[in-house]
């Protein structure tokens, strides 16, 4: 996997895509997809996983440094 291929990976996980179509935008496999993910926060449903990253976000700018 390409570092151009993780960032729209999380670009689209961000946007609430699921694996399926995540992997056939970045031309990798879903399986592929879903253990990038799992493994990077990015785990389970779409709209969900997209709520994680985005409280994820809000926590990290809440507290630099931490």
């Amino acid at each position: 996997m390409t570092k151009e291929q993780a960032e729209r990976i999380k670009e689209l996980r961000m946007q609430g895509k699921g694996y399926k179509a995540v992997a056939s935008a970045v031309g990798l496999s879903r399986d592929i997809v879903r253990n990038y993910c799992r493994a990077n926060g990015m785990e389970g449903y779409g709209e969900a996983a997209k709520l994680n990253l985005q409280r994820e976000m809000v926590e990290e700018t809440a507290m630099p440094g931490a």
